[in-house]
C-alpha cells in the first residue's frame, strides 16, 4: 500500500542531468542495467524529439519515483523510455501511468503511440498489449567480429549526414524504427559515409569509450541486391573495430549482418504500436 499520494508533473521542470539521473535511478533492478548521464541524455532524446511537456516525471513525497520520455514527430508519440521505482512496482501504477500518457496523446490528438519493450520483460509487454499496443517487429543488435575476408571494390567517403538523411526521405517505401529514421539521424553527432555513391552507413561515438555504432544502413533501392551493403559493412568493421549497433534493426535484415562477420547480441526488442 501507499502511505501518499503519486503526482505528476511535465519533465520540462528538470534538466536533461536531472532527468538523467531520475531515469538511472527509476531503472534500478530492470532486467538490462541501465544508466544514462546527462549529456548524453539530451543528445539521444534531442534526436528522438522529445518533448518535455509532454513527458512526465511521478513523484511522491517530493521524490521522484517514475519517468515517462515522450518523443513528438506530427501526429505520432513514442514512449522514448519508461521506467518506476522498484518500492512501486507491482501496485497497479504502472497502468494508471500509462492510462494518463494515452489520454494525453489522444487529446492532444495524436493518431498513434510506439514504443520498444525489451523481450524478457514479460510484465512489461503484458501492460503494454493490455492497453492496446499491438507488436510490430522485432529489432535486434550486432557486434561486428571481423572474421570475414572480402574484396574491396570501392572507396569509403565521409560526406555530411543531412545528404543521407535526404536520401533517405524521398524514399516512401522505407519505414524504419524511430530510433532509425532519418529525422533521428542527422542530429546525432556522428559521421556519414558513402560507399559507390549508393550505399549510405551513419556511425556514432559510443559515450565514454573509444568504440563506435553503426546507426543506419542504407541503399539506394536501384543499387540493391549487388553486394553494396554487405562491402560497406565489412568496410567498416575494418575502419571501426569493435563496431556494434544499436538494438533496432529489424530482424529480417539480420542474415545480411551475420554474413559480413557480424554476430548478434542476445538482447532483442519488440517495436510495438497503439492506433487511435
Amino acid at each position: 500500500m501507499m502511505n501518499s499520494t503519486v503526482i505528476s508533473k511535465a519533465a520540462a521542470h528538470w534538466s536533461s542531468h536531472q532527468l538523467a539521473d531520475i531515469l538511472s535511478y527509476c531503472f534500478e533492478g530492470y532486467l538490462v542495467s541501465f544508466t544514462i548521464d546527462g549529456e548524453t541524455f539530451a543528445s539521444r532524446f534531442g534526436a528522438e524529439d522529445i518533448s518535455l511537456n509532454d513527458s512526465k516525471v511521478w513523484v511522491q513525497d517530493g521524490e521522484p519515483k517514475a519517468l515517462a520520455v515522450i518523443t513528438r514527430r506530427g501526429q505520432s508519440s513514442r514512449l522514448g523510455a519508461f521506467a518506476i521505482r522498484p518500492e512501486l512496482r507491482g501496485q497497479g501504477l504502472g497502468k494508471q501511468f500509462m492510462r494518463q500518457l494515452i489520454d494525453e496523446a489522444r487529446a492532444r490528438g495524436d493518431r498513434n503511440m510506439w514504443l520498444e519493450v525489451i523481450v524478457g520483460n514479460d510484465s512489461g509487454q503484458a501492460l503494454y498489449e493490455r492497453m492496446g499496443f499491438v507488436c510490430q517487429q522485432t529489432l535486434v543488435g550486432f557486434h561486428a567480429t571481423g572474421s570475414t575476408q572480402f574484396r574491396e571494390t570501392g572507396e569509403l567517403l565521409e560526406i555530411d549526414p543531412l545528404t543521407m538523411a535526404k536520401k533517405m526521405l524521398v524514399d516512401t517505401h522505407l519505414r524504419l524504427p524511430w530510433l532509425s529514421t532519418a529525422e533521428t539521424l542527422y542530429k546525432l553527432p556522428g559521421k556519414a559515409f558513402v560507399l559507390n555513391d549508393v550505399a549510405y552507413a551513419m556511425i556514432i561515438p559510443v559515450p565514454h569509450s573509444r568504440q563506435f555504432r553503426l546507426r543506419m544502413l542504407y541503399v539506394d533501392p536501384a543499387a540493391r541486391g549487388r553486394g553494396h551493403a554487405k562491402e560497406l559493412l565489412i568496410q567498416l568493421q575494418e575502419r571501426f573495430p569493435g563496431l556494434s549497433t544499436a538494438t533496432a534493426i529489424p530482424e529480417q535484415i539480420a542474415p545480411l549482418f551475420l554474413s559480413s562477420g557480424y554476430r548478434q547480441d542476445p538482447v532483442t526488442q519488440y517495436e510495438m504500436l497503439l492506433k487511435f
